[in-house]
């Protein structure tokens, strides 16, 4: 539960929200903010706090995107429980990405960030191969893991600079 806590204060770090407090509820496992007086329990509810500080500023639509991702973390990365999950889901990145940097608007937001996390695990267990298979993933992966500014606990993840062979 330690990365749950990381994750949140790396983002908040990174969008210079100060240092957020995160605990780890010993009975539920799931993780309790606590700022200016307020108790927010849950991932969802706290990443969806910290995006309305991300999203100020931004369009209708580019706060509905914000909020549409963050749901798709939590329905569908996180619940990955097979191989076969896990390739439906950077099937489906993959394809959204192949025409875009980020996964909303024109700069990195909170849900390139929160996609980022939960893609990690999956990632690190792919072969240079299936990373090349899904190159749109990979390179705004790589591109996520590479921002000087973002200091994260996570291992970084080697990615191969030039194609292995042609993919079909």
């Amino acid at each position: 539960m330690a990365d749950i806590k990381q994750e949140i204060r790396a983002i908040a770090k990174y969008f210079n929200f100060g240092n957020v407090k995160v605990n780890i509820n010993s009975e539920t496992k799931a993780p309790i903010l606590h700022e200016d007086g307020k108790i927010l329990t849950g991932m969802s509810t706290i990443l969806q706090y910290l995006a309305q500080r991300d999203i100020s500023g931004q369009t209708a639509e580019n706060t509905a995107g914000i909020r549409q991702w963050l749901e798709y973390r939590a329905t569908d990365i996180d619940r990955c429980d097979n191989e076969k999950d896990s390739y439906l889901v950077l099937k489906e990145l993959n394809l959204y990405l192949s025409t875009k940097t980020y996964f909303v608007g024109n700069c990195l937001t909170i849900a390139d960030l929160c996609i980022y996390h939960g893609l990690h695990s999956v990632l690190s267990h792919l072969t240079y191969q299936e990373k090349e298979k899904y190159n749109h993933v990979s390179r705004w992966f790589q591109f996520i893991q590479c921002q000087p500014q973002y200091t994260s606990n996570l291992p970084s993840i080697p990615f191969q600079s030039q194609a292995l062979y042609s993919v079909a």
